[in-house]
């Protein structure tokens, strides 16, 4: 009788060769890392908290419950916020399959199941490798667990390579640069925020109002006025104004103009009202402000 069977070999997306790292810490909410770069590939997920990350020039922030790869010689940091102290899961591996490409680059947000499957392979992993100095995980120095149950090295792998698969086919994700963080006047500032910021001064000769903002942006006034207070001690109509005599200021120093045509230039509503809002920012008025400046 002829043989019938037909033996199907396994394809393999994902072949994790070696573990460096596996931890688990709960960090100060004002913690920092220099940072670093390596020949393999770091896997970060938030617990609990935020924290701001680095990866080569991005800086952006990961929130609870999201995930981000770095990848093999990619430059990156961690820091705290200084609002919640954040609980954070990192575990370093060599993966040399092209199916990694897919992480580069992106934020994923976990959902229950892939929480689920995170958190079996950390049990698993912790249970077989521990750090040589637990105080400080990110020397990398990982040891074999005395007494690791059996196989809890291969389940370790496989765990890992069953998740990457999962993430695979998560399609809740979003890039890097739309949480990039920028510097302004010193503040780490998100690019929501950036936004609005950058709207104001291009209408800082004009007059504007919340809700305009908000339809120039595609957003809704409330998400608008949330995202501005969580970043900026002043509210959105404060801020305009501070920019309006940030420009005043510049203006009498070129000494072109007289005081109520900056005034009307800057659309205040009148020179008296100019003069006031000036006043509040700079603690005098504009004719004192010319008089003080050094010539």
């Amino acid at each position: 009788m002829e043989d019938n069977y037909v033996k199907m070999s396994f394809e393999s997306v994902f072949n994790i060769e070696k573990i460096i790292t596996i931890f688990y810490m709960e960090f100060s909410k004002n913690f920092y890392y220099e940072g670093e770069r390596h020949d393999f590939w770091e896997m970060v997920y938030i617990d609990k908290g935020e924290m701001i990350c680095t990866a080569d020039t991005k800086r952006f922030i990961l929130k609870s419950g999201e995930m981000t790869f770095h990848k093999p010689n990619e430059f990156h940091n961690l820091s705290g916020d200084n609002s919640v102290s954040p609980n954070v899961s990192i575990l370093t591996f060599e993966c040399k399959s092209r199916a990694m490409k897919h992480f580069e680059g992106k934020i994923f947000r976990l959902n229950a199941e892939e929480k689920n499957l995170l958190s079996m392979l950390f049990e698993e992993g912790l249970s077989c490798f521990r750090m040589a100095d637990s105080s400080n995980p990110l020397l990398q120095r990982l040891e074999k667990a005395d007494n690791a149950p059996f196989g809890s090295s291969q389940m370790t792998k496989n765990l890992l390579e069953i998740f990457l698969i999962k993430l695979q086919r998560n399609t809740n994700t979003l890039t890097k640069a739309m949480r990039q963080l920028d510097v302004i006047d010193g503040v780490d500032t998100p690019h929501t925020v950036k936004e609005i910021l950058d709207y104001l001064k291009a209408h800082v000769y004009g007059r504007v109002t919340i809700q305009e903002v908000a339809e120039a942006l595609g957003k809704s006034e409330s998400s608008v006025k949330q995202q501005f207070a969580r970043y900026r001690d002043s509210g959105i109509i404060h801020h305009y104004n501070y920019l309006k005599v940030k420009e005043a200021k510049r203006l009498i120093r070129e000494g072109r103009y007289n005081m109520t045509q900056i005034a009307d230039l800057l659309q205040f509503d009148s020179p008296q009202y100019f003069s006031k809002c000036f006043r509040s920012f700079t603690n005098m008025t504009p004719t004192e402000y010319k008089r003080s400046i050094v010539v």
